[in-house]
């Protein structure tokens, strides 16, 4: 799908040399595990993370279900607290940020866009009420006439005509659900949004359309994007950097094309080697590795481990030293 380029206009780029927006500082997470409100033991979803999420840059954050890394973003949206370590914006402490119009200044610049995009809708309201309610909750809007403006420059940007204002969500289809989402995210003035796996939901035909979106809300307004998802070919396509999860740790991070082109660590060998190749036929595939499943295990085990140190592979590429570590 080919994007209207008059439609988000021109603001300037901010490269990585600019201070992030937001920052992770060797964050651990731990949750109770078992025993109800009385459970003594722990779970560590998260350990030794640290990230940094730049204006008009993506970082994709890649792993397979179960890795922490929704969890990344459910700390970046205060929806839990850490147990050890920082999250910073604009390099303050998220802990610190307790009073009601702060908070609101915080959420309205930190926005997330969930996988769902029928579930994150009210079905009972309009796409009208969806737009209005957070215009008005965060004070972008003064008037009526300027609410009907913002309105129409909102569907504007996110390709959709005004018509569909007056639609209930089961009117839409899952793109334009999505793109609903993302102009609600641009209603309140976001600096950074953390999308959440916002197009394994729908079809693959319309999944470059919401794609291309986000790359313009990028480029042109200079946005910020967590872009958390396990298919490795959308994070080479939308993100300048990626970092690789696996057990609430990072084990690659760096430059999305030398992470892709060089894979160090034997985790994100495998995740490259499970993408599918169009050009190999299945029975060819198990005959050239027929104990594939065992051989994940095995690289499952190695990447449990806490890693002893970093290793640094290229310019902008590293890789946790995964060997002669102690399992965690």
């Amino acid at each position: 799908m080919t994007l209207r380029t008059h439609h988000i206009e021109n603001t300037t780029r901010t490269d990585i040399s600019a201070e992030p927006v937001i920052e992770m500082k060797n964050v651990i997470k731990d949750f109770a595990a078992g025993g109800g409100f009385s459970a003594t033991d722990t779970f560590r979803a998260l350990n030794n993370i640290s990230l940094k999420l730049y204006p008009g840059r993506t970082l994709a954050l890649v792993g397979e279900s179960g890795c922490g890394k929704s969890t990344c973003a459910r700390l970046i949206t205060k929806v839990h607290k850490v147990t050890s370590g920082q999250i910073l914006f604009h390099g303050k402490n998220i802990n610190e940020i307790t009073r009601r119009n702060d908070l609101l200044h915080y959420r309205s610049k930190v926005q997330m866009v969930f996988q769902d995009p029928f579930g994150s809708l009210n079905p009972t309201h309009t796409i009208r009420h969806h737009l209005t309610r957070p215009l008005k909750i965060h004070q972008q809007v003064t008037d009526t006439s300027a609410l009907h403006e913002r309105l129409e420059t909102l569907m504007t940007q996110v390709e959709l005509p005004t018509s569909d204002l007056a639609k209930y969500p089961h009117q839409l289809s899952g793109g334009q659900r999505q793109r609903v989402n993302l102009a609600r995210a641009l209603a309140v003035g976001a600096e950074i949004i953390l999308a959440d796996e916002p197009t394994s939901m729908l079809d693959v035909s319309i999944r470059l359309g919401v794609l291309n979106l986000m790359k313009e809300m990028k480029e042109k307004l200079n946005i910020g994007f967590l872009y958390i998802t396990h298919d490795l070919a959308t994070a080479h396509y939308i993100a300048e950097e990626t970092a690789v999860m696996y057990r609430g740790q990072i084990v690659e991070w760096g430059d999305t094309q030398s992470i892709l082109r060089q894979p160090t660590h034997p985790y994100t060998r495998l995740l490259i080697s499970a993408v599918p190749d169009p050009d190999l036929p299945f029975a060819n595939l198990v005959e050239s590795e027929p104990n594939y499943a065992l051989s994940a295990d095995k690289i499952r085990e190695i990447s449990r481990v806490t890693a002893n140190g970093v290793l640094k592979v290229g310019d902008n590429h590293f890789v946790s030293n995964w060997k002669g570590t102690t399992a965690a």
